[in-house]
């Protein structure tokens, strides 16, 4: 028997004591942050509360989700702002990733590459995608009220040298968010 998304979300959810998790509506969500300084690491997410949307679109609550709100990352996507406006970006262009994916105080991805000319899921115009790694059949699930954040450093592809670059980070999945449908 395979363990759906929702399934995964629900038993997490239980041993937290978030019971009524089960009454929220399930749905695809995708969360991003970009820091438009370049630099050779970045520790995305943290801090997104101060940044505005187009730089982010987390809002005011940052790095974490709000009550019976979770994200279970099925795709980790990484791309390179074009400016610090963050209002234009590309591809890695011959950039990959090292990340580590922090949850808490647990580190549950280390050290994860993201090669340049990956899925293309999240960016393609015609010229070049962005690297996207995908947790297949697993996923990562990020609870409620939780901060998170990624630790990332670009290299050079073709000899995996430190590059500072400009960064930005998506986070793809299944979400649960409130159900209105629910009697109170």
């Amino acid at each position: 028997m395979a363990i759906s998304a929702q399934d995964k979300m629900l038993y997490v959810a239980n041993k937290l004591g978030l019971t009524s998790l089960k009454d929220m509506q399930g749905s695809t969500r995708v969360v991003y942050d970009q820091i438009t300084t370049a630099a050779l690491d970045h520790t995305l997410f943290a801090g997104a509360g101060q940044r505005n949307f187009p730089l982010t679109n987390l809002g005011a609550n940052g790095n974490q989700f709000q009550v019976d709100e979770a994200l279970l990352v099925e795709q980790i996507g990484f791309f390179v702002p074009d400016a610090a406006d963050g209002q234009n970006y590309s591809g890695l262009a011959g950039l990959s990733v090292k990340f580590d994916l922090v949850i808490g105080n647990k580190t549950v991805i280390k050290d994860a590459m993201v090669e340049f000319g990956g899925q293309q899921a999240f960016y393609n115009d015609g010229t070049g995608g962005s690297s996207v790694i995908t947790l297949e059949g697993v996923g990562i699930l990020i609870p409620p009220q939780v901060e998170f954040y990624v630790r990332a450093s670009a290299c050079v592809t073709s000899n995996r040298s430190s590059n500072s670059t400009r960064l930005g980070c998506y986070l793809f999945g299944t979400a649960a968010l409130l159900n209105f449908n629910t009697t109170i």
